[in-house]
């Protein structure tokens, strides 16, 4: 995979900002917010009813993720020593904490891949922790030297703290769920009757448990096209999942790089010239750029391409589920009878794909999947998930403009699923009318501690989003 270089994103930055001010118009978009529209593009039905709108993730801070363990235990966010302060033992493998901001967990995976010499394979997490978030979370590394060579990252998207050596390997999936710590920006000030309904919801989910659905972030923010990826992939045309991804445009995101999807999609098959297009942006595009480099090698292998990109397909594949699962709960709440579980349909188990059969003959994809052997890294297994999830509610404080809250849920589950039956739910730029842009500590705000230290850490990241915010008007 072309991985992009710290050096090769300040780079981009600063031609982002020239072409910016060349054409401020293609910077340019309305306030995007996740309308009963929007939701029901990925399979959620629901009767939500008024709900007062939130802005999400005005800068990393605002949506805190920290993982738990099996034992209860946390990873947090707060800043600590590279080594472990108990014994670091012996074995075949690295054990430490991941703290990120801005960044996916897989675009961190293949960072240190690249920084440690070590295959991706090699890298374990037991979660994916979204981009536009601050996050804590465990990960394990086989196959690197001695524990010093981790004293030689410096990234402005993470750092590692509390590295011990052990043996085994952090499977995906080994952990008990995760901590949110939530700022909701609201366009306007909740009135005392608003508030007292949200609590009585809140109240509700507390005692009922909320519908599992996945959400938005699911299904690759922002242009919600992971599931007709996924989609593609089943049918087995992977030419189609490739274009696909490589041009299709969508509204939440900038006419700037629709415009260049749109130039890709002209060139089709003219492989250097598209790269030629694309590679001024390596970090925008740099999983497009390790396609269309395959190609340029391989001008008709699209298995191979998509191949290059293992842990996207697995994303997408996924998707493509989630929204099978998600059409499924819609269509079973509306007749009034919900079983607790439903199968995910990625499995050799004819049984799983049942329910699912209806729209497997609308899409027109056969089972088994050809694409379950042409992709031996998707896992595919029997696998049950919860139609009803459960809440760990901690606290809430309401502010004039804002809306802070603490809740843990199992692994799985979303905090925007929750979220979604409080708030019509807002994220990206340019804001709502209304959000504030103030500085917050979520933690601070609901007496859980203090980001000051970490957030210093990130100064670099916070710098630069605070500079997209001002660019985008509001300022």
């Amino acid at each position: 995979m072309l991985v992009p270089t710290p050096e090769e994103r300040e780079k981009e930055r600063a031609l982002f900002g020239e072409e910016r001010r060349k054409a401020p118009h293609l910077f340019e978009r309305e306030p995007m917010a996740d309308t009963d529209e929007v939701l029901r593009g990925v399979g959620i039905e629901l009767p939500l009813g008024e709900r007062p709108a939130a802005y999400l993730r005005l800068m990393p801070q605002d949506f805190v993720v920290e993982e738990i363990n099996r034992d209860e235990s946390l990873h947090t966010v707060e800043t600590g020593p590279l080594l472990a302060p108990i014994s670091t033992g012996d074995g075949q493998s690295f054990y430490g904490d991941l703290v990120k901001a801005g960044v996916s967990t897989l675009d961190v995976k293949t960072r240190l891949s690249y920084l440690l010499g070590v295959e991706e394979k090699q890298i374990g997490f037991a979660g994916i922790k979204d981009r536009a978030a601050l996050t804590a979370q465990a990960f394990s590394i086989r196959g690197v030297a001695r524990i010093a060579e981790f004293e030689k990252i410096q990234e402005q998207n993470f750092f590692l703290k509390n590295i011990r050596a052990g043996k085994g390997v952090l499977a995906s999936g080994d952990l008990w769920g995760n901590r949110f710590i939530i700022i909701l920006r609201l366009a306007a000030p909740l009135s005392p009757e608003a508030i007292a309904a949200i609590r009585r919801k809140i109240d509700e989910m507390n005692e009922d448990g909320f519908w599992n659905f996945f959400y938005l972030q699911r299904f690759g923010t922002p242009r919600l096209i992971g599931h007709r990826l996924g989609r593609s992939i089943a049918q087995g045309d992977y030419e189609g999942a490739v274009k696909m991804f490589l041009t299709h445009t969508a509204p939440r995101k900038l006419p700037y790089f629709m415009q260049i999807r749109k130039e890709a999609a002209a060139m089709w098959g003219r492989w250097d010239e598209i790269f030629a297009r694309i590679d001024r942006f390596p970090y925008h595009f740099h999983l497009e750029r390790t396609l269309i480099r395959h190609l340029m090698d391989r001008p008709a292998d699209f298995l191979g391409a998509l191949s290059a990109i293992p842990e996207q397909i697995k994303m997408w594949v996924y998707a493509y589920d989630s929204y099978l699962f998600n059409q499924k709960l819609s269509a079973l709440i509306k007749t009034g009878t919900v079983p607790m579980e439903l199968p995910l349909a990625t499995s050799f188990d004819s049984r799983d794909w049942e329910p699912y059969k209806e729209y497997f003959a609308e899409d027109g994809v056969a089972l088994p999947l050809r694409a379950w052997k042409d992709f031996p890294f998707v896992r595919v297994d029997s696998r049950m998930w919860p139609t009803l999830q459960n809440v760990r509610f901690h606290k809430v404080e309401f502010r004039r403009d804002l809306a802070v809250f603490a809740f843990s849920l199992p692994k799985g589950a979303y905090a925007t699923s929750y979220l979604m039956n409080l708030f019509t739910l807002s994220s990206g730029l340019p804001l709502l009318p209304g959000i504030s842009t103030d500085a917050i500590d979520a933690k601070a705000v609901l007496g859980l501690g203090a980001l000051a230290e970490t957030l210093a850490r990130f100064r670099t990241v916070l710098e630069s989003r605070e500079e997209d915010i001002a660019a985008s008007g509001l300022e």
